[in-house]
This record gives structure tokens, C-alpha cells and sequence, in this order.
């Protein structure tokens, strides 16, 4: 799979982002990244603290460091908050924050303290439960929060400098990381 075929694949399972192009969703992620985000859009932050050590959490236990850094070091709930503050629109964002209470509730209601107190085990069961949840869903269902938080995991990572020169291992030519550089058809109609 290319880079465009992986980024139409992760457009599927973040649809508030289904709606643009490739080259915008790369345009999308290079910005956030970058820091400067969408022109035009709010650059507010969305998170409290606890909801954005949450999102931290969730995001390092879906994409943990191992052998290369994870997406703690990657900066993707730096990333999902940019996405969510400035791409989401107000409903979208209000049901995200609604799954991040969510999370907390059941952590709550298996174990007795919130998500951030669990154990990691704790933590990865409310998780699994939730992603278990999500795959049971009928198709044609409203889009399940974690797999949401999980597509925008795996969007930012991926787009990140560490996900895409250490994880994929890609470097662009003049060596240095572009994540919206253009890509260009060879004259045989490949990519």
C-alpha cells in the first residue's frame, strides 16, 4: 500500500476528514504538525488538562513506544486537539468530549477511580471493551468513539516526522520530512 492508498484508507476512519482529498488531508496533517492548522479556523485549545492527558494516554496505548517512539513522542494528542478544535464541527466535537467522559465512566465504574488512576492494564481493558464495542457496531452506524480516537491515532502518528521516517521508515529527497510533499506518476502510470 502507498502512502495515498494509506491515507484514503485512514480518510475512511476519520469521516469528519472523509470529505477532502488526499493531497488536503496531507495538506491537513503537515499544518497540524507544523503548528499553524487550518486558515481560517478557531486555534482555541479543547482540552482541559485531564482530557488532555486522556487523550495522551489513549493514544500511547494505541500506539506505544518500542522499538521506535510511540505517539507520546510522536505529539498526536497534540495533533487530535487541532483536529478536533479546528476541523471537527461543534457537534462532532461536543459527541468526542462526550467519549472522553465516557472513558472515564466506565474506568470509574469497573475500578473505582478514573481512566488516568487505572493501572495500564486497567486502562487497556476499559479500551478493549470500548474497541470490541465498536467492531460489533452494524454498518452504517454513527461512527463509535474510539474508533474515532483510534483513526485520528493512526492518521497523526503517521503523519508525524517520527511516524513516517522511524516507524515507516521513508525519507524525502533533499532529506528532509515534508508530510504533504507531492507525490508524482512515473511516466509508466505508477506511483
Amino acid at each position: 500500500m502507498d502512502r495515498r492508498e494509506l491515507f484514503g484508507t485512514l480518510a475512511l476512519a476519520v469521516p469528519s476528514l472523509a470529505g477532502l482529498s488526499p493531497e488536503r488531508l496531507f495538506a491537513a496533517g503537515r499544518d497540524v504538525h507544523r503548528g499553524t492548522g487550518a486558515p481560517g479556523h478557531r486555534t482555541t485549545e479543547v482540552f482541559d488538562s485531564h482530557q488532555r492527558a486522556t487523550v495522551d494516554q489513549i493514544s500511547e496505548l494505541i500506539m506505544p513506544a518500542t522499538d521506535t517512539p510511540g505517539a507520546r513522542a510522536a505529539g498526536v494528542a497534540g495533533f487530535i486537539e487541532v483536529i478536533v478544535g479546528e476541523y471537527y464541527r461543534d457537534e462532532e466535537r461536543a459527541g468526542f468530549l462526550r467519549g472522553l467522559a465516557d472513558v472515564d465512566a466506565r474506568s470509574q465504574s469497573l475500578f473505582g477511580k478514573s481512566f488516568l488512576e487505572s493501572t495500564e492494564a486497567q486502562q487497556t481493558a476499559v479500551l478493549t471493551g470500548m474497541d470490541a464495542e465498536s467492531r460489533a457496531m452494524p454498518s452504517g452506524s454513527p461512527q463509535h468513539f474510539f474508533a474515532r480516537v483510534k483513526g485520528l491515532t493512526l492518521y497523526g502518528y503517521y503523519t508525524s516526522e517520527i511516524g513516517y521516517t522511524q516507524e515507516l521508515l521513508q525519507t524525502f529527497m533533499p532529506g528532509r520530512y515534508d508530510g504533504a510533499a507531492p507525490l508524482r506518476r512515473s511516466a509508466a502510470g505508477g506511483r
